[in-house]
Protein backbone atom coordinates (compact mmCIF):
# COMPACT_ATOMS: atom_id res chain seq x y z
CA UNK A 1 0.00 0.00 0.00
CA UNK A 2 1.21 3.67 -0.73
CA UNK A 3 1.57 6.30 2.15
CA UNK A 4 0.64 8.81 -0.24
CA UNK A 5 -1.21 7.86 -3.52
CA UNK A 6 -2.11 11.50 -4.44
CA UNK A 7 1.78 12.68 -4.29
CA UNK A 8 2.16 8.91 -6.18
CA UNK A 9 -0.01 9.68 -8.65
CA UNK A 10 0.87 13.80 -9.30
CA UNK A 11 4.43 12.72 -9.58
CA UNK A 12 4.32 9.32 -11.56
CA UNK A 13 0.89 8.80 -13.60
CA UNK A 14 0.10 12.81 -14.64
CA UNK A 15 2.76 13.65 -16.40
CA UNK A 16 2.06 11.20 -19.07
CA UNK A 17 -1.26 12.69 -19.50
CA UNK A 18 -0.43 14.32 -22.43
CA UNK A 19 1.46 11.20 -24.47
CA UNK A 20 -2.27 9.15 -23.49
CA UNK A 21 -4.43 11.93 -25.19
CA UNK A 22 -2.19 11.48 -27.98
CA UNK A 23 -2.75 7.86 -28.42
CA UNK A 24 -6.57 8.04 -28.21
CA UNK A 25 -6.45 10.57 -30.44
CA UNK A 26 -4.74 8.20 -33.02
CA UNK A 27 -7.02 5.73 -31.95
CA UNK A 28 -10.00 6.53 -31.84
CA UNK A 29 -9.89 9.84 -34.22
CA UNK A 30 -12.06 12.46 -31.75
CA UNK A 31 -10.40 15.13 -29.71
CA UNK A 32 -13.74 15.13 -27.44
CA UNK A 33 -13.85 10.89 -27.21
CA UNK A 34 -10.13 11.01 -26.87
CA UNK A 35 -10.33 13.35 -23.26
CA UNK A 36 -12.93 11.08 -22.33
CA UNK A 37 -10.84 8.01 -22.76
CA UNK A 38 -8.05 9.77 -20.68
CA UNK A 39 -10.28 10.82 -18.30
CA UNK A 40 -11.77 7.00 -17.50
CA UNK A 41 -7.98 6.25 -17.61
CA UNK A 42 -6.88 8.34 -14.93
CA UNK A 43 -10.15 7.25 -12.87
CA UNK A 44 -9.17 4.16 -12.98
CA UNK A 45 -5.44 4.41 -12.22
CA UNK A 46 -6.46 6.12 -9.40
CA UNK A 47 -8.67 3.58 -8.38
CA UNK A 48 -6.24 0.93 -8.78
CA UNK A 49 -3.46 3.11 -6.90
CA UNK A 50 -5.91 3.49 -3.81
CA UNK A 51 -6.26 -0.07 -3.61
CA UNK A 52 -2.52 -0.56 -3.34
CA UNK A 53 -1.77 -1.69 -7.18
CA UNK A 54 1.43 -0.15 -8.02
CA UNK A 55 2.83 -0.23 -11.77
CA UNK A 56 6.24 -1.28 -12.34
CA UNK A 57 6.41 0.99 -15.47
CA UNK A 58 4.07 3.95 -14.71
CA UNK A 59 4.24 5.11 -18.53
CA UNK A 60 3.54 1.47 -20.18
CA UNK A 61 0.38 1.40 -17.45
CA UNK A 62 -0.90 4.39 -18.27
CA UNK A 63 -0.46 4.44 -22.36
CA UNK A 64 -2.01 0.40 -21.67
CA UNK A 65 -4.66 1.91 -19.63
CA UNK A 66 -6.26 4.18 -22.43
CA UNK A 67 -5.11 1.92 -25.29
CA UNK A 68 -8.07 -0.56 -23.58
CA UNK A 69 -10.29 2.15 -22.64
CA UNK A 70 -9.93 3.19 -26.53
CA UNK A 71 -10.49 -0.16 -27.96
CA UNK A 72 -13.44 -0.56 -26.05
CA UNK A 73 -15.05 2.47 -26.88
CA UNK A 74 -14.17 1.47 -30.54
CA UNK A 75 -15.91 -1.89 -29.99
CA UNK A 76 -19.02 -0.65 -28.13
CA UNK A 77 -19.79 2.56 -30.80
CA UNK A 78 -18.05 0.55 -34.07
CA UNK A 79 -16.55 4.00 -34.89
CA UNK A 80 -13.57 4.45 -37.48
CA UNK A 81 -10.73 7.02 -37.54
CA UNK A 82 -13.23 9.90 -37.89
CA UNK A 83 -11.32 11.61 -40.87
CA UNK A 84 -13.73 13.25 -43.27
CA UNK A 85 -13.72 11.43 -46.65
CA UNK A 86 -15.52 14.69 -47.89
CA UNK A 87 -12.80 16.67 -47.53
CA UNK A 88 -11.00 18.09 -50.98
CA UNK A 89 -8.01 16.47 -52.43
CA UNK A 90 -4.66 16.18 -51.60
CA UNK A 91 -2.45 17.10 -54.21
CA UNK A 92 0.51 14.84 -54.81
CA UNK A 93 1.82 15.80 -58.06
CA UNK A 94 1.82 18.84 -60.64
CA UNK A 95 -1.67 17.60 -62.32
CA UNK A 96 -4.77 17.38 -61.21
CA UNK A 97 -5.21 14.09 -63.02
CA UNK A 98 -2.32 12.68 -60.41
CA UNK A 99 -3.87 14.04 -57.49
CA UNK A 100 -5.27 11.58 -54.62
CA UNK A 101 -8.63 12.26 -52.84
CA UNK A 102 -8.51 12.08 -48.72
CA UNK A 103 -10.53 9.39 -49.06
CA UNK A 104 -8.40 7.24 -51.32
CA UNK A 105 -5.74 7.80 -48.84
CA UNK A 106 -8.25 6.90 -45.70
CA UNK A 107 -9.18 3.74 -47.64
CA UNK A 108 -5.12 2.70 -48.09
CA UNK A 109 -4.95 3.31 -44.33
CA UNK A 110 -7.81 1.07 -43.25
CA UNK A 111 -6.64 -1.42 -45.54
CA UNK A 112 -3.38 -1.99 -43.41
CA UNK A 113 -3.22 -4.25 -40.74
CA UNK A 114 -4.80 -2.85 -37.65
CA UNK A 115 -1.35 -2.72 -35.65
CA UNK A 116 0.03 -1.30 -38.66
CA UNK A 117 -2.44 0.93 -39.42
CA UNK A 118 -2.39 2.27 -35.52
CA UNK A 119 1.35 2.14 -35.06
CA UNK A 120 1.78 4.47 -38.46
CA UNK A 121 -1.64 7.03 -37.69
CA UNK A 122 0.28 7.25 -33.58
CA UNK A 123 3.40 8.13 -35.48
CA UNK A 124 1.92 10.79 -38.22
CA UNK A 125 -0.75 12.44 -36.05
CA UNK A 126 0.23 12.16 -32.06
CA UNK A 127 3.71 12.17 -32.85
CA UNK A 128 4.29 9.24 -30.30
CA UNK A 129 7.72 7.36 -30.16
CA UNK A 130 8.37 3.43 -30.98
CA UNK A 131 8.34 3.56 -27.06
CA UNK A 132 5.03 5.24 -26.55
CA UNK A 133 3.74 2.83 -29.38
CA UNK A 134 5.18 -0.05 -27.97
CA UNK A 135 3.48 0.35 -24.70
CA UNK A 136 -0.03 1.29 -26.45
CA UNK A 137 -0.22 -1.76 -28.25
CA UNK A 138 1.27 -4.28 -26.14
CA UNK A 139 4.28 -5.16 -28.09
CA UNK A 140 8.24 -4.39 -27.88
CA UNK A 141 9.82 -1.50 -28.95
CA UNK A 142 11.45 -3.08 -31.53
CA UNK A 143 8.33 -4.71 -32.89
CA UNK A 144 6.79 -1.30 -32.60
CA UNK A 145 9.50 0.24 -35.17
CA UNK A 146 8.97 -2.85 -37.20
CA UNK A 147 5.08 -2.25 -37.60
CA UNK A 148 5.90 1.38 -38.42
CA UNK A 149 8.50 0.96 -40.92
CA UNK A 150 5.78 -1.82 -42.52
CA UNK A 151 2.82 0.60 -42.46
CA UNK A 152 4.69 3.20 -43.87
CA UNK A 153 6.71 1.00 -46.83
CA UNK A 154 3.18 -0.36 -47.82
CA UNK A 155 1.83 3.35 -47.75
CA UNK A 156 4.59 4.66 -50.36
CA UNK A 157 4.16 2.09 -52.23
CA UNK A 158 0.56 2.62 -52.89
CA UNK A 159 1.06 6.03 -53.66
CA UNK A 160 4.77 5.85 -55.79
Amino acid sequence: MIENPGKYFSENILPHSGRMFGVAVAIIGSREDASDAVQTAMLRIWENICAGTVPDNPAAYCLSAVRNICISQYELSKRVTSLDKDVGTISTKSSAEDSLTLSEVIDRMHSLPDKERQAVEMSAFAGSSSEDIAGALSVSTANARQLLSRGRRKLREWFS
